[in-house]
């Protein structure tokens, strides 16, 4: 059984051990935007979502509970909790797209530490770090009761097993914990007005895949679950989709399409360059190297458009069938590429890579009387579709170089999207039979830790296939260059003023 904490849902599904999906269930919560860059969940809604969709997912599997051989979470990164030893959470989880901590992270950068080679470009406001220095600055006295800082996915463990501990996959991403020297940064977290972090972190540390304990007898209830099943350690969802997507050898990168978009590829080679993250020794897979860019906004986009502007399609889409994507879709093929000489700046929750940059904001330049809400939507998403170009050029330029795309998420369900993809890249877009890579990796992680495959390489190849692949238009791919040449500019052209009035909002 895998499980998926999201930014909108929690997913739960169960596999068989070649990776066929035999159930899957989700259940929804809220996020809070209480101020600008602000994004807040109440943990209590996951666990709540957890046993809902937990329920109604064996429910629609109709089997025997005793079946069920392992569990693991995977969920949001950068998602932090502060909880006391009794695991009682003492308020809201600073969700991963929260960037409040901007300062924060721009003097934490201002330090020039050595721990820092894994975001030589800058460091992001949505990192545990700046949170948790923002957590200090700002809410002293609940910094100061907080016993552990935890990320969603330990959090999830913990709740199911009763045991507290932190996996490395995670920290090495986003806490900049480095296995070559010794693994905590202690000297840096004392530069930077945090020395004494490390006391709120859980002493043991688990590989994705390692057993962090067994179902306990309260979680067992609730589910309807035997107690003493395995519970394997997880970790950030977009990465544990790269064991769902078969991403497991140097030259194949990983692309989760979800709210934001993570991009990952795997190196035999420990590298440190600007524009990239990481890369992050043995974060997935004992031995190589996780090298990460991302875009912050890509699918919320999208949700934000549909909206805000598309309410009169939701009528539509429940009379006729097709989703509301579908139906905006359905407008915006009409359209020729470029939409119109729309351009997007994907930006509006900041830039992850290459720029680094949480100050900067979305862009819609181009508009005009003639503009239609079809121009707009398209536009949407070849700008996301350049945002993920500049990554993919990045990785190349810093000597990563792509042999082969390989997608997941909810993106992948729209044709028209998936061929923008591929033209604006100019290399094909895999798909594989699972969109769910996030919750089939989980599962992946699960069958380790219960022992049906010894390895985490041997069980994602025993799991995965290809289904679908989406090749690009050489034509239309040449007449993206011009398009995507502007939006580079754009965001040149423009930084400065994104900064001061992100700076002045914040006052």
């Amino acid at each position: 059984m895998g499980i998926d904490g999201g930014t909108e849902a929690i997913k739960v599904g169960i596999y068989d051990v070649e990776g066929r999906e035999i159930s899957s269930a989700s259940s929804s919560y809220p996020t809070f935007f209480h101020k600008p860059g602000w994004a807040e969940q109440d943990p209590n809604s996951w666990w709540e979502g957890l046993v809902s969709a937990t329920k109604a997912c064996l429910k629609k599997a109709s089997i025997n509970p005793q079946e069920i051989v392992g569990i693991c979470a995977g969920a949001t990164t950068c998602t932090l909790v502060s909880m006391k030893s009794d695991g009682r959470v003492l308020r809201n989880a600073l969700l991963w797209m929260d960037v409040r901590a901007t300062d924060q992270a721009r003097r934490i950068f201002s330090s020039q530490h050595e721990a820092l080679r894994y975001s030589l470009a800058g460091v992001s406001a949505e990192w545990m770090p700046a949170k948790a220095l923002w957590l200090q600055e700002n809410e002293p006295n609940l910094y100061h009761e907080t016993d552990y800082l935890i990320e969603y996915a330990d959090w999830i463990a913990f709740k199911l097993t009763g045991k507290i501990s932190l996996n490395l996959n995670t920290i090495t991403q986003r806490w900049y914990y480095h296995t070559p020297t010794g693994g905590w940064p202690t000297d840096f977290y004392a530069k930077i007005g945090l020395a004494d972090l490390e006391v709120k972190f859980p002493p043991t540390v688990l590989r994705v895949g390692e057993l962090a304990g067994s179902l306990c007898a309260l979680a067992a209830q609730l589910f309807g679950l035997p107690a003493g099943i395995p519970i394997a350690a997880g970790g950030g969802d977009a990465f544990l989709a790269l064991l769902g997507l078969g991403v497991v050898e140097p030259g194949d990168l990983g692309v989760v399409m979800g709210s934001s978009n993570v991009l990952s590829a795997l190196s035999t080679q420990e590298t440190h360059v600007p524009g990239t993250f990481g890369s992050f020794p043995d974060a997935v897979l004992v031995g190589l190297n996780l090298v990460e860019g991302g875009q912050v906004s890509t699918g919320s986009i999208l949700n934000w458009f549909k909206r805000e502007f598309a309410r009169d399609l939701t009528e539509q889409a429940h009379m006729d069938g097709p989703s509301v994507y579908a139906l905006l879709d359905a407008e915006a093929e009409k359209l020729a590429l470029g939409s119109g000489g729309l351009l997007v700046l994907d930006y509006f929750q900041g830039n992850r890579t290459p720029h680094t940059d949480s100050s900067a904001k979305g862009v819609v330049l181009g508009l005009s009387l003639q503009t239609t809400r079809a121009h707009v939507f398209r536009a949407l998403m070849e700008g996301i579709a350049y945002g993920m170009k500049e990554v993919v050029d990045t990785f190349a330029h810093q000597g990563c170089q792509v042999s082969r795309v390989i997608a997941c998420g909810g993106a992948t369900h729209s044709r028209l999207f998936m061929q923008i993809y591929a033209d604006v890249l100019g290399q094909p877009i895999y798909l594989t039979r699972d969109s769910e890579a996030s919750l089939l990796g989980a599962a992946v992680a699960a069958a380790v830790g219960a022992g049906i495959y010894p390895t985490l390489r041997e069980a994602a190849r025993s799991m995965t296939q290809i289904s679908e692949v989406y090749q690009p238009d050489q034509e239309r791919h040449e007449q993206y260059q011009f398009f995507f040449d502007q939006y580079q500019q754009v965001y040149q052209q423009l930084k400065g003023l994104m900064q001061a009035v992100t700076q002045h909002v914040a006052r």
